[in-house]
Formats: structure tokens, sequence, C-alpha cells
């Protein structure tokens, strides 16, 4: 199985092994603005761990951010790229051809514990849910110390009649399908917290009076 998209955890694997039968993956990692430059050996599949050769991309961490460089996309724009992801590099033989680097929060990928939540999961939850409108803000303590991760639920509800509790509750175990462990027992790892917001603070777009949107005012 060749994975495109994100890191395959245990309960992926499993899935995979039980419909298709296979026993190696491989998970590739990359973005659209420097192409697919490291993937997982099988040795690391279950990992956040990806290889990469050095003579095709440079990688520098910079505040935990992780800096791309495409050796071969010379003439792209785009020569050192920010890719939105925080990882490490993983030290190894410094002569070796190959780097390891590790992604331990992905833009794309929320990675808790041994779990992870990809945004697309999120996206398909909500629909779920009677909301007006919705906001999802990812924060995260200091890496250097800790990885917990920290989701913040802003919406609005359609229905009035409905309490905040019952709301919150129902997302609570949408949230739980995509989770091995129960999410009472990830406190050292996710917070969850929810934002209720009435439907007058929702801010017009200027461009269309169709368009309401919640505004981030934390800054």
């Amino acid at each position: 199985i060749y994975f495109a998209c994100e890191s395959l955890d245990k309960i992926k694997q499993d899935y995979f092994k039980r419909i298709f039968h296979c026993s190696i993956y491989i998970g590739f990692y990359g973005s659209a603005e420097t192409g697919v430059y490291a993937c997982q050996s099988p040795n690391y599949s279950s990992t956040k761990i990806y290889l990469y050769p050095k003579e095709l991309v440079n990688i520098e961490i910079v505040n935990s951010k992780i800096i791309v460089t495409n050796l071969i996309r010379k003439r792209n724009q785009l020569i050192r790229f920010d890719s939105g992801d925080l990882g490490r590099i993983v030290s190894i033989n410094e002569n070796s051809k190959y780097g390891l680097i590790e992604v331990f929060c992905s833009e794309r990928l929320i990675l808790i514990g041994d779990d992870d939540l990809s945004k697309s999961d999120i996206e398909e939850t909500m629909k779920q849910i009677d909301v007006t409108e919705w906001q999802l803000i990812i924060d995260y303590v200091s890496p250097r110390k800790t990885n917990q991760i920290v989701l913040l639920f802003r919406y609005v509800k359609s229905d009035t009649n409905m309490s905040n509790e019952t709301l919150e509750n129902i997302l609570k175990s949408y949230l739980q399908k995509f989770f091995a462990n129960q999410l009472t027992n990830l406190s050292e790892e996710l917070t969850l917290q929810f934002e209720p917001i009435e439907f007058d603070q929702l801010i017009r777009n200027k461009t269309s009076n169709k368009l309401l949107k919640i505004i981030d005012r934390r800054f």
C-alpha cells in the first residue's frame, strides 16, 4: 500500500491488512509546492518518521518549523518553503545519503498521542452537527515541553432549543470514532474546548451580505 496523504497509524494498518491482505505500508510526505520529498520505510511505517534523500532536498528546522528546499526544482520561486508543519531532524550518520525527519504536528494532520485526526475527519464530523457556522482553532503547547494539542470549536447553533452541553456531547461522540483510546484518557495529549457564538455576533462579508463569518479576535 502506497499512502500519499498522511502517515499510517496502527488503526489504518490493521484496516488495510484486513481489507487488502497486505503486509507492507509506505507513506509519502510532501506538498504541492515542494513535491513529494520523503517517504516511510517499512521500519518506520507505524511512526511519524520519514526518510528523505539529501541529494534531492534540504530540510531545515527553524523554531520547530520544517523549512524545505527542493534541490531539483531550482527554478521554483519557492526556494525555501515553510511547510507549515512542525518537526525535528532525527540524528543519524551525517555521511549517510539519507536523513530522517519526524513530523509531530501537521497543518493537514493533527497528531494526538498515538492517534491522528485529519482535517477532513473534522469537516465530515461537523456536517453531522446542526450548526449554522463553525470554526476550529488549533493551538499547541510548546513542543519542547509537551505535545499537547488544544482544539477550540466555535459554533453557532441552528437549533436554538438544543442546549450547548447537548451539542458539545454529540460532537465529542462523533470525534470519539476516530480514536482508539477514550477521549477522557487523552487529557495529557488533547484538550477540547468549546465556545458558543450568538448569531448576531457573526460578521457579514463585505462583498456579499449572504456570507456570515466568525471572526477570530484573539489577537
